[in-house]
């Protein structure tokens, strides 16, 4: 990633259930969500995501050159892209109806080995190692914290329909604890968390992310009549409330549509700290920033404080974590799609010194 200076790891709970859909389809849900083609797990596409930090900004910021200097500009006419990147948010716990406890977070081995190694490439390296359940032989074994409320008579877990043994050779409390900072603080209080906390194989997990999920049947009434309109029956996927995804925000330089040897001189004046008509003078003297309209749209981010890929992500660190509830799936009008995000830098998302993995 040394294309990009800065980066973020968001993580998203869902309040509400989410609808972020994928289009019609053939099957018993005219209207499914995303979802990865290899895995088939739950996904929030990251464009989808990055258009409502968009509108979010707008709204807060209420400064449309800074808007476009960051997210670049929105018809996509001008010569110069944005300079933040959203990955997509991939599914880290999932919520699953139990017969103790109400309901449990589950993940799995490989969502886990995933998460570690992406944190890993960020330089957070955040999660213990973890052993992996075996696909054929443990498809009905289950991890669970030591003061676990979903254990039935201390051995067993009933989830959904199916009950699985718990296994007791490993102590998961701790790996528990470091996924608990990327959750939001209220869930972690009174080690609620921790509580429903759950490991399933990596089978079972995408069985219960495929055919756990939540659908609602929709219809559209016709005024006139009073009824059910022709045809406005349908029926609609939504991933359940409680559901944890995360994602990465990527941050560099912004492109301004001017050289990068330009850009390099400006940032080592600015660092000086020269005054941008000082700069402009200097800058302008070698032949270079003769257009008005981007003069003054790097004057305005070189005053304004979202100058540098820094400035940008101390900017978008302050717009979500004073604004961190968020709406995906476009349920404007039916109160679906609310999200809480939590936003974390490379030292809050990193492991500290004493936690030196899962003990056996």
């Amino acid at each position: 990633m040394n294309m990009f200076k800065e980066k973020l790891v968001l993580t998203f709970y869902a309040q509400t259930p989410v609808h972020m859909g994928s289009g019609t389809s053939v099957s018993y849900v005219d209207n499914p969500i995303q979802r990865e083609k290899h895995t088939d797990y739950p996904i929030l596409a990251g464009s989808g995501i990055k258009g409502v930090i968009r509108d979010l900004a707008e709204r807060i910021w209420n400064d449309k050159n800074k808007v476009n200097v960051i997210f670049g500009p929105e018809d996509g006419a001008e010569e110069f892209a944005s300079c933040i990147s959203f990955t997509d948010a991939k599914i880290l716990l999932y919520p699953v109806r139990s017969v103790r406890g109400v309901f449990a977070y589950i993940t799995c081995p490989y969502v886990l080995r995933r998460f570690k190694n992406e944190l890993s490439s960020l330089e957070m390296d955040s999660l213990p190692e973890i052993s992996e359940l075996d696909s054929k032989k443990d498809d009905n074994k289950i991890f669970v914290c030591r003061d676990s409320e979903l254990k039935i008579d201390n051995n067993k877990v009933a989830l959904e329909e199916f009950v699985f043994d718990v296994d007791n050779s490993k102590n998961i409390d701790e790996l528990a604890n470091i996924l608990s900072k990327f959750l939001p603080d209220e869930i972690k209080k009174e080690d609620f968390f921790k509580k429903h906390f759950a490991i399933v194989s990596d089978n079972v997990f995408r069985d219960f992310t495929k055919y756990a999920i939540e659908i609602r049947t929709r219809i559209r009434i016709e005024q006139s009549t009073g009824t059910v309109a022709q045809g406005a029956l349908f029926s609609i996927e939504l991933v359940p409330s409680e559901s944890v995804f995360y994602a990465f925000l990527f941050i560099t330089n912004p492109r301004f549509g001017i050289d990068e040897k330009i850009y390099r001189q400006l940032e080592e004046l600015k660092s000086k700290g020269k005054s941008w008509e000082s700069v402009l003078g200097e800058v302008k003297e070698a032949g270079e920033l003769n257009e008005k309209d981007k003069d003054e749209r790097i004057k305005k981010a070189y005053e304004g404080g979202y100058f540098s890929s820094d400035e940008i992500k101390n900017e978008l660190e302050k717009l979500l974590k004073d604004n961190n509830i968020i709406q995906l799936g476009g349920d404007e009008t039916l109160g679906m799609g609310i999200m809480k995000v939590k936003c974390l830098d490379k030292d809050e998302g990193s492991q500290t010194q004493n936690q030196q993995g899962v003990r056996s």
